[in-house]
């Protein structure tokens, strides 16, 4: 199989994660909106106090992952041992989800599920934790 590079993140080698679509209408705008309100909710009303970026919401939302508050506060406390180790970016792993994380700023980068994990090469980390 071969190896492409990711247009939004060009350290990150291997099939890529799903066709790129142009952006339509205000209807697709406003779904992402939603959907992003809607996971800051859910990170709030639990306490969790990292955050998701523009692309790792998209990844969630477009793959249908669901985040459970458990898995949430799971990976609150492994941003907060990666950050402890003075790590940059780390690769978290919940349950069968990879997240990469920009630990200084507490943010997940994107979101890849165990059907896309195979034959993935993550780089440029320096960590890995297991929540």
């Amino acid at each position: 199989m071969a190896q492409t590079i990711d247009r939004l993140r060009a350290d990150r080698v291997g099939p890529p994660l799903l066709p790129l679509q142009p952006v339509k209408g205000n209807s697709d705008n406003s779904k992402q909106t939603a959907f992003a309100e809607h996971l800051r909710k859910e990170c709030e009303a639990i306490g969790c106090r990292t955050r998701f970026s523009g692309h790792a919401q998209i990844r969630v939302d477009c793959r249908g992952i669901s985040l459970q508050p458990d898995q949430l506060t799971r990976l609150d406390k492994a941003v907060d041992s990666a950050n402890e180790k003075n790590a940059d970016k780390a690769l978290v792993m919940v349950d069968d989800m990879a997240l990469i994380v920009g630990v200084k700023k507490r943010t997940v980068i994107t979101v890849v599920d165990a059907q896309d994990m195979k034959e993935n090469v993550f780089t440029k980390i320096d960590a890995a934790v297991i929540a």
